[in-house]
């Protein structure tokens, strides 16, 4: 019995260590900055370029997993509000390390509407300081403004309230342009 406690103390203290140990990466972006040029693949398989993205509000929600509850209720959100996003001139997508394949399967299961980016090497997670632990990304999403420049960067969002909340923001913000 003693042996099965130092067991469970040992997984307690090494998991402990991971999430501390998981400082939150420097970030290279903050707001006003323009961001740089990424090719990323989408879960249809092509590729999308983040340089084609001037002239729109950009949306990038970094979620932690395909078919998880949080992130299935985040992303059926999203779906659900697409339309306002396309007549509010934004593009959305989801982002997180799953593969193409992965999102495929995620976003047919649910009938998403939202692109879904695969960023299987964490470059971009690493670009904007989201959090990346064994795979997982925090649910943190970054706001691109039309001119190609970080306008937000919210973290640890709620996923079912905080599509609307974009969605409000980028409304509000573009009356003022």
């Amino acid at each position: 019995m003693r042996k099965i406690w130092i067991f469970l103390a040992a997984i307690v203290v090494a998991t402990g260590l991971l999430w501390v140990s998981a400082e939150p990466r420097a970030l290279v972006y903050k707001k006003g900055d323009a961001i740089k040029k990424y090719r990323l693949q989408s879960d249809d398989g092509t590729f999308i370029d983040t340089s084609s993205f001037k002239g729109k509000w950009v949306v990038l929600y970094f979620y932690p997993k395909d078919d998880t509850p949080g992130c299935t209720k985040e992303a059926q959100t999203f779906t659900s509000l697409i339309d306002e996003f396309t007549q509010a001139n934004a593009l959305v997508y989801g982002i997180n390390t799953d593969s193409p394949e992965s999102h495929r399967r995620f976003k047919r299961k649910y009938d998403l509407k939202v692109a879904l980016l695969s960023d299987r090497t964490e470059t971009v997670a690493d670009d904007f300081g989201v959090k990346v632990i064994a795979g997982f990304c925090a649910r943190d999403t970054v706001l691109i403004n039309p001119k190609g420049a970080v306008e937000e960067i919210f973290r640890g969002v709620n996923p079912s309230g905080h599509p609307g909340e974009i969605l409000k923001y980028i409304k509000d913000h573009s009356a003022k342009r």
